[in-house]
C-alpha cells in the first residue's frame, strides 16, 4: 500500500505551516515595537548602528541587516540603455525607529529589502528578537492563567 500514515502527513503540514514567511515577520515585528519603550526595544533588537539626535524629544535609531547571499535566480536581461534584472531577493536593510519621548513612535524600512516572495524579507530578523519575547511573556502569561 503506498499510502503514507495520517501522523506523517499531519506532522509535515505542521511544519510547513509553523514557518512563518520573512515578509510576516519583518510586519509583525514593526507592529510589536511601536510603543515600546527604548531600553525595552535594545534589549530585544540590540544596540542601534548609530542613533541620530533630531530634536530635544527625538532621536532616530537604525538598525541594520545585511545578507552575503541573496538567493534565488537572477537573470539580467540586455537592454539599450542599461538592463533589467528578474528574480533573485534583496541584500539589505536599514530598519529606521523613530523614538519620540522614550517611546518607539514609528519604524520604516528602507534599502534593497525585497525577497522574491514578499516585501521587506530581508528586514525580518532585525525585530525577531522582539517578536520571540512577546511571544514567551504571552505563554507565560496564558500558563499562569491556566
Amino acid at each position: 500500500m503506498l499510502a503514507r500514515p495520517v501522523w506523517r502527513q499531519s506532522l509535515a503540514l505542521l511544519a510547513i505551516g509553523a514557518c512563518t514567511p520573512a515578509h510576516e515577520t519583518a510586519r509583525q515585528g514593526r507592529q510589536v515595537v511601536i510603543g515600546m519603550d527604548a531600553s525595552t526595544l535594545q534589549s530585544c533588537a540590540g544596540i542601534p548602528t548609530r542613533i541620530a539626535q533630531l530634536d530635544p524629544r527625538t532621536q532616530l535609531y537604525s538598525y541594520e541587516n545585511k545578507y552575503e547571499r541573496t538567493g534565488g535566480l537572477e537573470i539580467t536581461l540586455p537592454i539599450i540603455g542599461g538592463g533589467i534584472a528578474a528574480g533573485g531577493s534583496g541584500s539589505y536593510c536599514h530598519a529606521l525607529v523613530r523614538i519620540v519621548d522614550g517611546k518607539v513612535a514609528g519604524v520604516t524600512y528602507t534599502g534593497d529589502n525585497d525577497e522574491m516572495i514578499g516585501r521587506e524579507g530581508v528586514c525580518g530578523p532585525i525585530f525577531r528578537g522582539c517578536l520571540r519575547e512577546q511571544q514567551k511573556t504571552r505563554a507565560a502569561h496564558t500558563a499562569g492563567a491556566g
